[in-house]
């Protein structure tokens, strides 16, 4: 609760939620208000509980919202997004702690989501001069201005107690997958190391988690035996009784018809012998 807390220590007036009103251009951004973080209003579908990882569930309305904001080449409601983002970030610190994580985790998932979400927004023309500048996310957190080396560090440690560490190391992971650089951002030509450490961080996650199988789905499995769903519905004598009654009726029919066209002849040949 130590981070709400200084949350709510702050200077009344600065960077404070206020009721948003909607973004006329909601195909630019995630999300207009902190209460619709969770959902994407434009794609309409829900964007958390289909994980298997809880941090990674938890993170995934922050990765659509950060994959919006580098497209925008400027944005004017910096302030307000400052506090929706900051203030799902206190929620999620909470949602997270009642997953029972130790307290290295958690300080670690938080200390990465916000060099991830910062990063991203500095990277933007619009947000490297803006107050979020001024007050980082990784500042009001844990007051720390710049989260590109402590987070590759973090990561190598992490890494020696891996199976223990599995999910923070995937949600990292992510946030590499998704073009966070840290420190390799700041030099040149330094692409190649990122792209080794992604793919040893990639290898030991795949051999904790098991190759992906070949196969998704069996779809034999859900095909039932037209035979078994015809024995079930017709017994195997159904077609002779229904071949019996077919010729009954017939032969039902050329009798009547036989009896009146006999009754006809027989009329007219008395008829015949009367004269």
């Amino acid at each position: 609760m130590s981070t709400i807390q200084n949350i709510n220590a702050e200077p009344e007036g600065f960077f404070r939620t206020s009721p948003v009103a909607a973004i006329e251009q909601k195909g630019l951004i995630a999300f207009d208000t902190i209460e619709n973080i969770d959902r994407d209003p434009d794609l309409n579908f829900q964007l958390r509980g289909h994980g298997y990882n809880p941090l990674v569930d938890g993170a995934l309305p922050l990765f659509a919202l950060v994959i919006r904001l580098r497209k925008l080449a400027t944005y004017e409601g910096v302030e307000q997004l400052y506090g929706a983002v900051r203030d799902q970030i206190a929620a999620l610190d909470e949602e997270i702690r009642q997953h029972d994580y130790d307290s290295a985790t958690q300080l670690a998932y938080r200390y990465a989501l916000c060099s991830f979400i910062d990063e991203a927004v500095m990277g933007t023309p619009w947000g490297a001069h803006s107050r979020w500048a001024e007050r980082s996310l990784l500042s009001v957190n844990h007051n720390e201005t710049w989260g590109g080396e402590k987070f590759f560090t973090v990561l190598s440690r992490m890494m020696m107690d891996r199976t223990k560490y599995r999910d923070v190391l995937e949600f990292k992971y992510l946030c590499l997958c998704l073009g966070f650089k840290g420190k390799y951002g700041m030099q040149h030509n330094q692409n190649e190391a990122l792209q080794g450490i992604i793919s040893k961080l990639h290898r030991e996650l795949r051999a904790m988690r098991g190759e992906t199988p070949e196969v998704l789905t069996d779809a034999q499995e859900n095909i039932v035996s037209s035979r078994y769903r015809v024995g079930r519905l017709w017994p195997w004598w159904t077609p002779w009784v229904s071949a019996v009654v077919v010729l009954t009726v017939i032969y039902g029919a050329f009798a009547v018809s036989l009896h009146g066209t006999s009754d006809l002849v027989l009329q007219a040949l008395d008829e015949i012998l009367k004269k």
